[in-house]
């Protein structure tokens, strides 16, 4: 029961990527508004990080620091799409990293810091208001995250994409996971993104709070 459950989270933290790559920005609720009225950047988050160790049952804690710089604007989003649909297209090695790839060549748009670790850049922010009054918070690095996989054991091979999903309320509080080793590709035929390799076990990340 336990291994299903981590197969569905973690195909649902990349379906939720998906989504946020495919929405327009349409409409009076669109993400652009919320992101511009949310508050002033920079944004300042702390998260605890918990994961369970492999082969014994013990868990292991941290504090993520996470600063948000800019938001993705919906020129950059589609950007991002449109290579990542290109890349696919063209198969092979390449298709298979067009999300990496992508988010490559994105602007910085904030940082990921752990205690001991060198800040990886965060390539992609974007915040999505949701029907019950949350507001979910995507973020993506196109670098595999060192102290992921050594809290997992896992290594994220061919695959650099480490996203986070962040559901939070008016304050900016709430609770995510992180997942990295991750990999989608455009399927032409259903028009859509599709999980294609879900290397890790997400990670935890709860009570997490503004801090300016």
């Amino acid at each position: 029961m336990q291994r299903v459950g981590h197969a569905t989270l973690k195909k649902g933290l990349l379906v939720a990527m998906a989504a946020a790559l495919l929405l327009p920005l349409t409409g009076s609720i669109s993400p652009a508004v919320a992101q511009e009225g949310v508050s002033e950047l920079p944004w300042n988050m702390d998260a605890n990080a918990m994961v369970t160790q492999s082969g014994t049952g013990g868990r292991r804690a941290s504090i993520l620091q996470l600063r948000i710089t800019a938001w993705t604007t919906e020129e950059e989003r589609q950007q991002i799409l449109n290579e990542i649909q290109e890349a696919t297209a063209q198969g092979g090695r390449r298709g298979t990293r067009a999300v990496a790839r992508a988010l490559r060549g994105a602007s910085r748009v904030g940082t990921l810091n752990a205690p001991g670790q060198t800040g990886w850049s965060l390539r992609y922010a974007r915040l999505i208001p949701m029907p019950d009054g949350k507001q979910r918070l995507l973020l993506a690095t196109d670098r595999p995250v060192a102290f992921a996989e050594a809290w997992t054991s896992t290594r994220g091979g061919d695959f650099d994409v480490t996203v986070i999903q962040l559901t939070l309320d008016a304050e900016g509080n709430g609770e995510g996971t992180l997942s990295f080793g991750t990999e989608v590709v455009w399927n032409s035929d259903t028009e859509s993104l599709e999980v294609t390799n879900i290397t890790s076990q997400p990670i935890a990340l709860g009570n997490v709070r503004r801090t300016n």
